[in-house]
This record gives structure tokens, sequence and C-alpha cells, in this order.
């Protein structure tokens, strides 16, 4: 239903035309073998609306909407990029922009049938779109540049895993003095004294 909405939606765009052909895929596997396919028979793929969460591919190592993007990129580099993503979190929208770039990216709650078509138009016109809830995410995280860095990022995920001090050391291959003075600065960062709890705040601000 939604895909048939989708295409409803684009056949009011000025900018696409009538003479519109759909690939359509609802898994990763899918959607690895179609772009694959489409290659096959010289058939160029000009634009991709993309869903961040979609059941994965193990065997290619495709997990998500991101790592279809960066396959069909691979395979068709003039290829306009969408991402739909129903994740809100501040730290996922950042990995997918700076890890992806996609040229148009919403969370699903930003989309209308007015905003979808807009965002269409944008991408299709040679520009790029970020929702205004994207911005103000990704702005949030470039005012913390601790949390840009992913080793941070990796450290607060291991202490949500409940992972000790030396498990942390031991996975990043890092002395535990270096994971300590990490931890204390991300403490900084969150203005946490040190008997407050770094994963309760951590995770009120959707950084894990």
């Amino acid at each position: 239903m939604t895909i048939e909405g989708y295409k409803m939606i684009l056949s009011f765009s000025n900018v696409l035309g009538d003479n519109v052909n759909y690939i359509e895929a609802n898994s990763c596997e899918e959607a690895y073998l179609k772009i694959n396919s489409a290659k096959e028979i010289n058939t160029n793929i000009d634009l991709a609306i993309i869903d961040y969460s979609m059941p994965i591919y193990p065997l290619e190592n495709i997990f998500n909407g991101t790592d279809v993007c960066l396959y069909l990129k691979n395979i068709f580099p003039n290829c306009k990029t969408i991402i739909l993503t129903a994740s809100i979190d501040n730290i996922t929208l950042f990995d997918i922009v700076q890890n992806v770039s996609p040229d148009g990216i919403a969370t699903k709650m930003d989309v209308s049938g007015d905003v979808f078509l807009e965002i269409i138009e944008n991408v299709l016109s040679g520009n790029k779109y970020r929702s205004f809830f994207v911005v103000e995410q990704l702005e949030e995280i470039w005012e913390n540049e601790v949390f840009i860095n992913e080793k941070n990022r990796l450290i607060l995920q291991y202490l949500s895993f409940g992972f000790k001090i030396n498990e942390i050391a031991s996975e990043l291959s890092v002395s535990e003095i270096t994971i300590k003075k990490r931890i204390s600065k991300i403490k900084q960062s969150l203005n946490l004294n040190e008997d407050e709890n770094i994963l309760k705040e951590a995770k009120s601000r959707g950084y894990i």
C-alpha cells in the first residue's frame, strides 16, 4: 500500500514526466538482485527511494537501506537517492548522512504527500534535501563534537551491552586508561558528575 501511495504521488511530479518505469523491491536481497538485473540488461536506475529498515541480506553484507544505497551508487553512480527512515535518533541520521550522503533524507514522520513530492522535485532538480527534523538532529550532533567520534559511540554501545572497562579496552585494542579518559570526556560533554548515569543521559539524547 505504501509503494502504491508513493507511485500515485509521483504521478503528480512535473519533473518526472509520464514515461516512468518502476522497479520494486521489498528486501535487501530483492533490491540487490534487481539492481544487478538492471545492470545486466543495460537499464539505468535514475531515482531510488529507499527505506532504511529492510529485511537483511547477510550473504552480501547488506543489512539496511544505507547498504542498498551504497551498492546502488556503486553500480549506478548517477542515480539520485532518497532515504526514508522511521528511526529518529540523531546517531542513526548522522551516520546515514556522513557515510552515504543520499541526495534526500527525511524521517517518515516528516513526510506527507506534499512533502514527498517536494523531496522528489528538489532531488531531481539537482538539489540536496534534508528535512527540518533531520537538520535539527544533525546540528545537535555537531554541537556535541565528542559524539562525532565513532570510537566514543562504540564505547557507549559497549557500556549499554553491559561490558566492563577491561572488556571494552580489549574489544577496541587500547588500554583501560584510554577508555576511562574517553568516558570522562563523554561525561564532561554531557555535563554529568562522576556519579550520574551516563547511559541514561546518552539514551535520552538519542546517542545510543
